[in-house]
């Protein structure tokens, strides 16, 4: 089985507010999202296709007839406002979550040659959402920054064997990183609000578990996880993974990923076989 990408991006405006919640209660689940008559996104959509491929051919689909379907989808939203799309949220919320289940199910007719195996939309660089068709497994995912300093150094190790291990990256004075965290929960989409997850709820969890925590941080001197734990990042994000798990049930905590540098990243989806 192939998997093919393709991406295609537009404008559009949106607000998300339930006029029976009070402004705190609207903001507490939609956050910005609920702030004044409209703000605007550069939306990335991202559709992914799967299929055998073609013996005669030597592709799974002709990528240009996956553009030319998906401009048949997307160009209606561009440079509009969704809240007056009547037809695609039916008077609810133009949330996200409601945009992408509302592309996938317009995508998936279209589509004879493959099958839609995913559709990622990127609110922003801090938010997104994968829909795979099924109502009880959408991903939310949100992005945040914060800085730390580490040395790697294991104490069951020689420091011989450790400078060997670890390079400059066990200098004793410490280096230190703009860590990016992405965190990834897994649920069913809550018709009420037309969120996976409220906003403040998820924000206010990584903000107090992991950024307050470690934020301006030497990890090896300042926590005490980490006084018998060489701080790698690996160590880092299943720290991260058992600091936050334990506060999701419904929706689940399916992935996180910490973004060391430009260069290094690492995921962790808990013990689970995958």
């Amino acid at each position: 089985m192939m998997f093919l990408t393709r991406k295609i991006i537009f404008s559009a405006a949106h607000v998300c507010r339930n006029p029976d919640w009070s402004d705190d209660q609207n903001r507490y689940v939609y956050g910005h999202c609920a702030v004044g008559t409209g703000h605007g996104h550069d939306y990335i959509c991202e559709a992914t296709v799967k299929g055998s491929i073609n013996s005669s051919t030597g592709v799974v689909v002709n990528l240009v007839e996956v553009k030319q379907l998906l401009r048949t989808v997307i160009t209606p939203l561009d440079m509009t406002h969704l809240n007056d799309n009547g037809d695609l949220f039916q008077g609810q919320e133009p949330t996200t979550e409601r945009l992408t289940r509302a592309l996938w199910h317009r995508l998936v007719p279209m589509l004879t040659q493959c099958e839609l195996a995913r559709l990622n939309i990127y609110e922003s660089r801090t938010r997104s959402i994968e829909y795979i068709g099924d109502d009880t497994m959408i991903y939310v995912t949100r992005r945040v920054e914060f800085n730390a300093a580490h040395r790697l150094h294991s104490q069951v190790l020689s420091d011989e064997e450790n400078a060997r291990i670890f390079g400059k990256c066990n200098n004793p004075n410490g280096h230190g990183h703009n860590y990016e965290l992405e965190v990834t929960v897994c649920g069913t989409l809550d018709k009420r609000t037309g969120m996976v997850i409220d906003m403040g709820l998820l924000d206010g969890l990584i903000q107090r578990e992991v950024v307050d925590r470690y934020d301006h941080k030497n990890l090896n001197m300042d926590l005490e996880e980490f006084r018998e734990v060489n701080p790698t990042s690996e160590e880092f994000a299943r720290v991260i993974w058992n600091r936050l798990s334990p506060h999701f049930t419904q929706p689940t905590l399916y992935k996180i990923r910490l973004i060391e540098t430009s260069n290094n990243s690492f995921e962790y989806y808990g013990e689970q076989e995958l």
